[in-house]
């Protein structure tokens, strides 16, 4: 189980500098059920991006500096529960007016929790709570326009847009084998809905479980992509031997030969691996990060897509393989045309009991013995053990990892299910 830092009054597009904005936030779960329940103290800090100099750096590539003092007024925030949403005002310092844009990241402060003389100051908390960065906010310096009378600045409000940024960034560091692949200090960036709206644009905690769990290096996925990568070498030795074999009793150039060697049938010519409701596309973007291998497809209704696209271009550098892509999939679509694919992901999928039945029909089209499905599960409520039931008819369900309320199940197609319609 996660909590998030959410902000229900979002930073502007634009702040002048020393002039005002408004910020609400609140620390809930991911479908805000439930506040924190605990008060605490949070950080606000400002960020600014600066091109990298490193060699071999991209045009991309930027380097996150943290301005101390880019708040006028500090950075330490009270959490109340009791009060639940918590209002405060900024202002960008002046030390910030040689800078075009920065952003302003909200996390849990971690000095009440740091260990005096061996001994800790303050429980930490029991569950992990997500900081939540405001996408950049145009700084422009203020105006000055003086007032004959008072000769008090005066802010020109046509000089200001005043709109709220309707998204917020959350960022997932890269365990340090994959930091090795792609650099240090990368870290998987994932954009949702600041406030409420499509479910599909929000990230839940059975995705972010799945993101953590599955780039690790010793996952139930990490071996057994290690474990199909030696069947595969050893399946492509066996079937050039058979070859060698045949083409010595038949003569080298015989056309039977080329028409009666065996060739490799147990692995699949192509590693697709495709996401259903993947929704901001947080796991498929963790899987096709960590697994170049796999071609990725993350798919989900229309109005998920524009967002996950967005989140799939802002990780291109975790994606040099170009190996993931987003589309478009309707569960209740009947007469598709599928071919099996190797991995399914499916990431808090089975809340919806109204939509079990198209679920299950669509990983069957998708699957067949050979195929893994990775089934991230969080329990919500009763009626989501229906799926499960149901799946017990077709699939081996096997329960791999778990984590508090949070639990990973890998299905496999049992072998009397093939070409079976619910």
């Amino acid at each position: 189980m996660y909590y998030y830092i959410r902000l229900l009054k979002n930073t502007p597009l634009e702040a002048v500098i020393q002039e005002p904005f408004k910020m609400v936030f609140t620390i809930t779960t991911d479908l805000t059920e439930k506040f924190y329940e605990s008060p605490c103290k949070l950080r606000c800090q400002t960020v600014v991006r600066t091109p990298s100099t490193a060699p071999g750096a991209t045009p991309d590539d930027t380097i996150m500096t943290v301005m101390p003092q880019g708040l006028s007024q500090g950075y330490s925030l009270d959490y109340d529960p009791k009060i639940g949403y918590c209002s405060v005002d900024l202002r960008m310092a002046p030390c910030m007016t040689i800078y075009d844009e920065c952003q302003i990241v909200l996390s849990l402060d971690p000095a009440p929790y740091t260990s005096n003389n061996g001994k800790t100051l303050v429980a930490p908390p029991e569950y992990e709570i997500l900081p939540a960065w405001s996408l950049p906010i145009h700084l422009k310096p203020a105006p000055l326009n003086f007032s004959k009378k008072t000769k008090h600045r005066k802010v020109n409000k046509k000089y200001l847009i005043d709109t709220r940024q309707d998204l917020v960034e959350r960022y997932f560091k890269l365990p340090p084998h994959l930091t090795g692949v792609h650099g240090p200090g990368r870290s998987l960036l994932v954009r949702e809905d600041a406030n409420e709206g499509f479910m599909a644009r929000h990230i839940w905690d059975s995705g972010v479980f799945m993101t953590k769990y599955l780039m690790l290096p010793d996952s139930w996925l990490s071996k057994y992509m290690k474990q199909q990568e030696q069947d595969r070498k050893k399946e492509a030795l066996e079937a050039s031997m058979a070859d060698m074999s045949v083409s010595e009793s038949t003569g080298a150039g015989s056309t039977e030969a080329s028409t009666t060697a065996p060739t490799a049938t147990s692995i699949r010519p192509k590693r697709v691996c495709l996401e259903l409701g993947a929704g901001t596309g947080l796991v498929g973007i963790a899987v096709a990060a960590a697994f170049p291998e796999l071609s990725v497809l993350s798919t989900d209704l229309d109005e998920a897509l524009a967002l996950m696209q967005q989140n799939v271009d802002a990780n291109k550098a975790l994606l040099p393989q170009n190996n993931m892509k987003v589309g478009f999939l309707d569960w209740a679509e009947k007469d598709r045309q599928c071919e099996p694919v190797e991995i399914l992901l499916l990431a808090d999928v089975v809340y919806n009991d109204l939509s079990h039945e198209f679920l299950l029909q669509t990983v069957l089209d998708y699957s067949d013995e050979r195929t893994k499905v990775l089934l991230g599960y969080k329990f919500r409520h009763e009626a989501e053990q229906q799926f499960f039931e149901r799946a017990k008819a077709h699939f081996e369900i096997e329960l791999v990892h778990e984590q508090d309320t949070m639990q990973l199940f890998v299905l496999t197609r049992k072998p009397a299910s093939s070409s079976v319609t619910v």
